[in-house]
């Protein structure tokens, strides 16, 4: 069967193009180590700020992807509408939500901790600051990152208050439970 034989395969087959070049920023190698590399170091950060807060492993895991699916949809979807490529709203977004909850939670202070951590702000600066010297069309780059990461920063407000509230569920099915 013939691909343009199929009504909207043609789209179809341009949107697949348009996600895959988003992904890769269109080749370029630089912009793919930075960014792939700065989404590891913010799941890792994430990882050692956020862990804690759950009762489970398997409660942390589902939180984990189901956060990177939403961040990877928005990153796309806004991609696509703003003809732009890249990954970079994500790890901004997770370094923004890190950030808030290590202010907020005196999480494990150990020395290998606090070297990821502070590893990954000053990646993150480093990288903002890498675009935003590139010139004029990464300064729209550098206000994204910024809008990127104070979502992530104001989601954890509003996360944390849900999370309250689960806590206090959670307690409460124990103490009946004995």
């Amino acid at each position: 069967m013939d691909l343009e034989s199929i009504p909207g395969a043609k789209v179809v087959e341009h949107y697949i193009e348009e996600v895959v070049d988003i992904l890769t920023y269109g080749g370029n190698e630089t912009d793919i180590q930075i960014n792939y590399g700065m989404l590891l170091l913010s799941i890792c950060c994430w990882c050692l700020t956020v862990l804690r807060l759950f009762f489970n492993l398997k409660d942390f895991l589902a939180f984990l992807i189901s956060c990177l699916y939403i961040l990877f949809m928005v990153q796309i979807l806004s991609c696509l509408l703003l003809h732009c490529t890249g990954i970079s709203g994500v790890w901004c977004a997770m370094v923004g939500f890190s950030y808030r909850t290590w202010l907020r939670i005196p999480s494990d202070r150990s020395l290998i901790n606090r070297l990821i951590i502070l590893g990954t702000f000053a990646s993150y600066l480093w990288a903002n600051i890498y675009y935003f010297q590139q010139g004029t069309e990464s300064y729209f780059t550098t206000f994204c990152h910024l809008a990127a990461t104070w979502l992530g920063y104001e989601a954890n407000y509003f996360w944390y208050r849900s999370q309250e509230e689960r806590t206090k569920l959670y307690e409460g099915r124990q103490k009946k439970s004995k």
